[in-house]
């Protein structure tokens, strides 16, 4: 117990540190470059040096920037299709975060198996994953260049929902143990490789493309150009908080549900979130 209040309370200042840092900076780009541009010189009586108005510009940029990045923030934690890819990205680590413990127990007092055979078997979502993962990028760009935007977002939408159902097709292996035997093993963290390599391709392209498409609807809003590249920042930090407490939830979730139900319990719980 100790030991998962310590690394939820780790993981939790690090989500906290990844906005903070995002935010602090976002402006400080700007506020350098608008202090470059309103930087004047006036002359008293044709010789006198130049009085600069650095600060107060730099001040201005900063306040500016804050506003912006309160505005873009509301605006883009209130657009459902980047929280839904926030959330299946809290699903997947739960659940992978989950598997993996449970597995070296269920594996070791079930089947009696080895410490080197159970590092052998998880090692197959490793290898599973590095296979995958160029095949995904490889769908996730086909045809870059030459299709719609509404064709790109379906097909990296398609491969974030393929991860989805394949994770939760790892959970339900796990829990087919009892009449599969240990291949169920083999085929479930082989699942949940592929899972995963799908989802790490083609959810980042995803997000980027949400935000092109938020910051595209708001072309005409006077906001636009002082969101600058803080959209893509608060949305990748939002991805990294949801990776962080999806580290904290599934093992935390899972095994508590394990002890007191049985392993298959916890990591088909947590792997139903897949199809919320």
């Amino acid at each position: 117990v100790r030991t998962f209040r310590l690394a939820a309370a780790i993981l939790g200042a690090n989500a906290l540190g990844m906005v903070g840092l995002m935010g602090l900076g976002s402006g400080e780009g700007e506020a350098e470059m608008v202090s470059l541009q309103h930087t004047k010189e006036s002359g008293l009586d044709g010789r006198k040096g130049a009085v600069t108005t650095t600060t107060t510009t730099a001040t201005n940029a900063k306040e500016r920037s804050v506003r912006s990045l309160l505005e873009n923030t509301k605006a883009l934690l209130a657009n459902r299709d980047i929280l839904a890819v926030s959330l299946a990205t809290l699903t997947i680590h739960a659940a992978v975060r989950v598997i993996k413990p449970i597995s070296q127990v269920v594996l070791d007092e079930e089947f009696g198996v080895t410490m080197v055979n159970r590092s052998f078997i998880i090692s197959i979502a490793t290898v599973a994953y590095f296979l995958t993962t160029p095949i995904a990028g490889y769908w996730c760009d086909a045809n870059y260049g030459t299709d719609d935007e509404t064709s790109r977002l379906s097909r990296r939408s398609n491969l974030v929902a393929w991860s989805l159902l394949l994770m939760f097709g790892s959970c339900g292996f796990f829990g087919l143990r009892y009449w599969i035997g240990i291949w169920a093993f083999y085929i479930s963290v082989g699942l949940l490789g592929v899972a995963l390599g799908l989802f790490k391709c083609s959810s980042s392209s995803l997000l980027a493309d949400l935000v092109d498409r938020h910051r595209a609807r708001k072309r005409n809003d006077s906001t636009v150009e002082s969101e600058g590249d803080g959209a893509y920042s608060m949305v990748y930090a939002l991805a990294d908080v949801s990776d962080s407490l999806g580290l904290i939830v599934g093992p935390i979730a899972g095994l508590y549900l394990s002890q007191l139900y049985g392993p298959s319990v916890g990591v088909i719980a947590i792997g139903s979130l897949s199809l919320v």
